[in-house]
């Protein structure tokens, strides 16, 4: 058998070297309710509660995971909020993470009410949220902006630049417009750069209908790969 020339030797290195950076870019998905080891139990809900949103965030890639539980969060490991590790898959949810809200439908009864975000890039007031469904802009708060649509579903998108926002309150928005910046505003003190995002809907509590925060992990996945694929 006739021995591999340093030439074949070089082209199969570097295949090897572009499979394994591939795989590291190719998105990856924790199961819904995984949170960060320690910072609470989660809900394992694969339901889409909407099918067709469009992703919040303007462009690809995001990285969902925890702020509070990873570096440069309050509760994390050692290192600052742009450590690579923050920005690379898989996802990881952090619905109903440790926190005092009351949340239904959380195991604990409370938590963190929807799902953080980071942007393509660990650079506040240059990466675009936008409107996930035609509505309107019905609450423009210290560090949150609320979009309601028709069907009486409300989007919550926390920490924006809230002092250029592209909206402002009673604004009809359509699918996808530009909201704001991601930043890291947080009613005059700093949290991590990272968009907090987190839907409201009418759905069954226990034996009747209730309006409250519902998983967006899973719906948020379906969009995602929708906007990786170019689907409208």
């Amino acid at each position: 058998m006739k021995a591999p020339t340093w030439n074949a030797l070089a082209w199969l290195a570097l295949y090897l070297a572009s499979a394994a950076a591939a795989a590291q870019t190719a998105p990856r998905f924790s199961p819904p309710g995984e949170l960060e080891p320690g910072s609470g139990r989660g809900v394992s809900d694969p339901n889409i509660y909407l099918r067709d949103i469009r992703f919040p965030i303007e462009q690809a890639p995001a990285f969902l995971n925890s702020q509070v539980w990873r570096k440069g969060g309050s509760q994390g490991p050692a290192g600052g909020q742009c450590d690579r590790a923050n920005y690379s898959y898989p996802w990881r949810d952090n619905f109903c993470e440790s926190r005092s809200w009351g949340m239904p439908l959380c195991p604990s009864g409370q938590g963190h009410q929807g799902q953080d975000i980071r942007p393509p890039t660990c650079e506040a007031r240059t990466h675009w949220a936008v409107a996930a469904e035609a509505g309107k802009i019905v609450q423009v708060g210290k560090y949150s902006v609320s979009l309601q649509t028709p069907a009486g579903t409300v989007y919550r998108y926390l920490h924006l630049q809230m002092n250029a926002l592209a909206v402002k309150r009673g604004d009809a928005v359509a699918r996808g417009a530009r909201i704001g910046r991601v930043s890291n505003d947080f009613d005059g003190a700093a949290t991590t750069i990272h968009l907090h995002f987190d839907i409201k809907d009418s759905v069954r509590v226990g034996a009747r209908s209730e309006v409250v925060f519902v998983p967006p992990y899973s719906s948020l996945r379906k969009a995602y790969e929708r906007l990786l694929s170019g689907q409208p």
